[in-house]
């Protein structure tokens, strides 16, 4: 009898200990799993957020890259413009002086210093056109003047006087009879700088006074 009592609370004691383990397993699972879950769920959160992030960063930077391009566009738009309108200016003013210049050779006998007051007019309204013109209009009016033979004195009209005068990356071949001969040019006392002369045959050129 002892021995079957000994047999029957040991069977209990592990029927006991098998259920204790069991509900200890339950117990941990049942705190594993919603931790499992949660930690799951926090990282993809973060993972999200920072994908977000991340979208919200790009998405800015292609706004600001999107605003600089056009910024740029708009600059280069107002830069074309107002070249544009610069170059009308510029085109006016060199038909203007052209034209009024045709108008007073044409009154007085094809000179444009028939008296000191023609002359000095003539020399103010010519210095002042070179401040505004570039290279290639300033060319023009140089060659208007030369072909008209305002650029040479003769015994019955003085040379246009163009004292002072600075004028730049000036390519005499664009002035030249052919782009090879240049002759009788009168253009003391002015200032050049990067002025080209070759190739040239030139006769009585007068430079006394031009300094570079």
């Amino acid at each position: 009898m002892p021995i079957q009592h000994r047999a029957t609370q040991t069977s209990y004691y592990r029927k006991n200990q098998s259920l204790t383990a069991k509900n200890v397993l339950q117990f941990i699972s049942s705190l594993i799993i919603p931790l499992v879950f949660g930690i799951f769920t926090i990282v993809i959160t973060f993972h999200q957020q920072k994908t977000a992030r991340e979208q919200r960063l790009e998405d800015l930077n292609e706004l600001r890259e999107d605003r600089r391009e056009e910024a740029i566009r708009a600059n280069n738009a107002n830069e074309f413009q107002r070249q544009l309108a610069t170059d009308r200016y510029r085109d006016q003013l060199l038909a203007s002086y052209i034209q009024d210049m045709a108008a007073v050779l044409d009154k007085n006998n094809g000179s444009l210093t028939l008296n000191q007051v023609m002359g000095t007019v003539t020399r103010a309204k010519t210095l002042a056109v070179f401040r505004q013109l570039d290279t290639q209009r300033t060319i023009q009016i140089i060659r208007f003047l030369y072909e008209s033979g305002q650029l040479w004195e003769t015994d019955d009209r003085l040379s246009v006087d163009l004292s002072t005068a600075k004028l730049h990356d000036i390519d005499f071949r664009d002035i030249a009879i052919n782009g090879e001969n240049l002759i009788q040019l009168s253009l003391t006392g002015i200032f050049l700088s990067n002025t080209m002369f070759i190739n040239i045959t030139m006769e009585q050129i007068r430079l006394k006074g031009a300094s570079a």
